[in-house]
C-alpha cells in the first residue's frame, strides 16, 4: 500500500483549528462548518505544507 500523501486527514486539520481562530476566520468570511469553505481551507493548509517542504528540500540541496 502506498503511503498517504498527507500525514493528516482533512478532519484532523479542521479539528486542530482552535475556536478563537475559527471565530477570526468567520469574521473574514471563511466558515469552516461550510463544506466548501472547509475544503478550501484544507487545500490551503496542504499547499502551505508542500511549499514549506519544497523550501526545506531546496535549502538542504544548496546549503547542505
Amino acid at each position: 500500500m502506498r503511503p498517504a500523501r498527507y500525514p493528516c486527514s482533512a478532519v484532523e486539520i479542521l479539528c486542530s483549528v482552535a475556536q478563537r481562530d475559527r471565530t477570526l476566520l468567520l469574521r473574514l468570511g471563511l466558515n469552516l462548518d461550510n463544506p466548501g469553505h472547509a475544503e478550501l481551507f484544507v487545500e490551503g493548509v496542504r499547499a502551505a505544507d508542500d511549499a514549506i517542504e519544497a523550501q526545506v528540500r531546496w535549502e538542504r540541496e544548496r546549503l547542505g
